[in-house]
């Protein structure tokens, strides 16, 4: 039987897409802010693997027994984003603190914003399945 949930339609999975990867965004910014001042830190960014993959050149591993551990790579391609240095901001540590500060609120806007059409998208389904309009 065909597993049937709120996640099977094409406006949910992406809805949960975009959860999935500004979660992702937040904790990033998360960390590159608790580690602002920290000597040797090198500050991360979440991009997206698709493109990562087509700009170096899109490196195939193959598994050749069924029990050997998934790479990082193969991880990332299935989540469709991964962290990568950020090296501009590296390269303007006078700007780091503000820009990571806005990155932090974009991510939690976005993340506010998907969480609240995925709730009224329950509700509407909820409100369907019991026939009280």
């Amino acid at each position: 039987m065909k597993n049937v949930g709120i996640t099977t339609d094409g406006a949910a999975e992406r809805l949960k897409r975009v959860l999935d990867v500004t979660a992702a965004r937040q904790r990033v910014a998360a960390r590159n802010l608790g580690n602002v001042t920290t000597e040797g830190y090198e500050p991360k960014k979440v991009e997206f693997s698709d493109e990562l993959a087509q700009a170096s050149g899109k490196v195939k591993i193959q598994k050749t027994h069924k029990s050997h551990l998934t790479s990082a790579r193969e991880a990332a391609a299935a989540r469709g984003y991964t962290e990568v240095v950020d090296m501009e901001a590296i390269a303007n540590p006078d700007t780091r603190l503000e820009q990571t500060v806005a990155e932090l609120a974009d991510a939690e806007l976005a993340y506010a914003t998907a969480a609240k059409l995925m709730a009224k998208r329950t509700q509407t389904l909820r409100t369907a399945i019991s026939g009280q309009f």
